[in-house]
């Protein structure tokens, strides 16, 4: 009520009614309004706030731009102290700001306060946690614009791609798509936001085609970003659709640009994504030494940020480049480590590890049999069709090698089926 408002900042600046009200009401006029019995006019409101040296709006709403402003700079705090491994700080002030724009009605701030816990979740590994997050930022913000939800359904396809289900996240990302579309909602740095993702998830699948159509988008979007966090996740993505087509040149230009992007922001973490991929790209190039230094950052990174599930995918990439020097042993040992993190939930990231953990095993078939079946298995139960058909390819090699023709022919018979299928 601002009656209750009114008296509760005029008694704290210690001023009486008379004060309040000079030099142009009276006080009985303070005290009708202070009591609930008449609403002020525009006039007399915007009176009593230059008396009280405070907004219009805190007297109307209860929200003092100033406390959103700075409600606002402490959840960006936060998200710098998550991304550089202080969970603990980032956590007890997500928490916080998230109860405090509750209560203020700031439904945007609640929702990002919201996924800042979810992203945290993610960060330790905890999906199906994360994913109650999200999907509670997004309830959030039902009645808000479908421009609002990008960040939530991110997170939201995010977690479903980790517990293996692909096509839905391409679902999710899709059915938001739509929303924006039909709404005719031109806003470039939401619809980024999402095409970054749904290139991420299309590439994942084999769908080429659609992901160069997300990515043309992009392009088109780049010269209109105002957010340095958008056109990060845009290079991000876009450089692995420049890889899959073999683009390496585009696709480590865009990734020195992601890597920046993130520096400039201080998110630490997400430059050691960028690090990550850099060690990827390097390393599908020949480029080992220069893999394995970006890589070893990136392991740095995640090991000092507490980032769970990326510090699996870079000792997954990390093994690679072990076993491309030669050394088995080295490659093994960080494989295992790395099974040994993930957790089950996370089909796509421990079917890697599996399918690496084959190829430095072929010495023993039955180990290496062992571990490339399991990756298949696992690449199945998420439709990554791609993936699947290169470890059946891996799989027709070991037997191959062994003396098994006819299994080995077999193998490389299920990889192209799969190939031919997806086109």
């Amino acid at each position: 009520m601002i009656g209750t408002r009114l008296r509760r900042i005029r008694v704290a600046r210690g001023m009486t009614q008379a004060d309040l009200a000079s030099p142009h009401y009276t006080h009985a006029y303070v005290s009708v309004i202070e009591s609930g019995r008449r609403q002020p006019s525009t006039k007399a409101i915007e009176h009593f706030a230059a008396r009280l040296g405070v907004e219009p709006e805190e007297l109307t709403t209860g929200r003092s731009p100033e406390r959103e402003a700075r409600l606002r700079l402490r959840l960006q705090e936060a998200m710098v102290d998550l991304s550089a491994g202080r969970l603990q700080q980032a956590d007890k002030a997500s928490r916080s700001i998230a109860k405090e724009a509750k209560t203020l009605k700031l439904t945007g701030l609640h929702a990002k306060a919201e996924e800042t816990q979810g992203l945290l979740l993610e960060r330790q590994d905890r999906v199906e946690e994360a994913l109650g997050r999200y999907t509670l930022a997004e309830e959030i913000l039902q009645d808000e614009p479908p421009t609002a939800r990008v960040d939530a359904v991110a997170g939201k396809a995010r977690c479903f791609h980790s517990l293996g289900d692909v096509r839905y996240e391409i679902h999710v990302l899709e059915t938001l798509l739509g929303e924006i579309e039909r709404e005719g909602l031109r806003d470039p740095n939401a619809l980024a936001r999402v095409h970054s993702a749904l290139v991420y998830a299309y590439v994942d699948v084999g769908l080429f085609q659609k992901a160069g159509e997300s990515a043309t988008q992009l392009e088109a979007f780049e010269p209109q970003l105002t957010d340095p966090l958008r056109v990060a996740q845009m290079h991000l993505h876009v450089a692995r659709l420049h890889l899959a087509h073999g683009r390496s040149a585009e696709a480590e230009r865009s990734l020195h640009r992601a890597e920046d992007a993130y520096g400039q922001l201080h998110l630490q973490t997400e430059t050691g994504y960028a690090n990550l991929a850099l060690g990827y790209l390097y390393s599908r190039e020949g480029r080992i030494e220069e893999a394995h230094a970006k890589l070893m950052l990136a392991r740095a990174t995640f090991e000092e940020t507490g980032d769970v599930k990326d510090l699996t995918r870079t000792l997954n990439e990390l093994a690679r480049v072990a076993r491309l020097r030669g050394d088995e042993e080295e490659a093994r040992g960080l494989l295992l480590r790395s099974i040994e993190l993930i957790r089950e939930a996370d089909a796509p990231i421990l079917a890697w590890a599996y399918r690496e953990l084959g190829r430095v095993s072929f010495a023993s078939r039955n180990e290496a049999e062992k571990a490339l079946r399991r990756s298949i298995e696992l690449y199945e139960s998420t439709e990554q069709v791609v993936e699947t058909a290169v470890t059946y390819g891996v799989l027709g090699d070991l037997l191959r090698e062994n003396g098994d023709e006819t299994g080995g022919s077999e193998a490389y018979r299920m990889g192209i089926s799969l190939l031919e299928v997806s086109m």
